[in-house]
């Protein structure tokens, strides 16, 4: 298994909880290709953890205009476990996401951010890491954990 930076995405997880989702290899690097603030800047923003050059495991936010019962990917609607993180979970063979509302009266509304725009959804992936109870049980803590970071990150007044 490849050195693993402690802090991963923004500061949301830890090395070693995201380990077990991660297949060996000799070298590990992430890139955050911006800012975790979907609402101040622009709509989403991904974090990747790389293991020998190929994306092992990414954490992804985006800003929406729907909350539950949002259009979740055919696959995860279809093969995902329903989970308690955010408003609504799920978790599915190779990822998993939540998606939830988040207050913000203290933003500025405008054409850059209609006030339809005040849900969140989050989504990790992972390539290569079996589809096993115990995948998704790791999956499934670290959504809740990106859950409880996101609300309080990008200050939502409802946590």
């Amino acid at each position: 298994m490849p050195s693993i930076p402690n802090s991963l995405c923004w500061g949301a997880f830890t090395g070693p909880s995201v380990v077990p989702l991660l297949p060996n290899g000799g070298s590990a690097s992430q890139r955050n290709d911006s800012p975790f603030d979907v609402f101040e800047r622009q709509g989403s923003a991904y974090c990747t953890l790389f293991v020998d050059d190929h994306a092992a495991f990414v954490a992804s936010v985006e800003r929406r205009n729907s909350g539950k019962g949002t259009e979740w990917n055919g696959y995860a609607r279809v093969h995902g476990t329903p989970v308690q993180a955010g408003d609504e979970g799920l978790v599915w063979s190779g990822g998993a996401g939540a998606v939830f509302l988040c207050e913000r009266p203290d933003l500025p509304r405008g054409p850059a951010l209609p006030a339809s725009q005040k849900y969140v959804e989050l989504e990790l992936t992972t390539d290569r890491a079996p589809d096993t109870p115990r995948t998704r049980e790791v999956l499934t803590g670290l959504l809740q954990q990106y859950a409880q970071f996101a609300k309080h990150k990008l200050k939502c007044a409802n946590k």
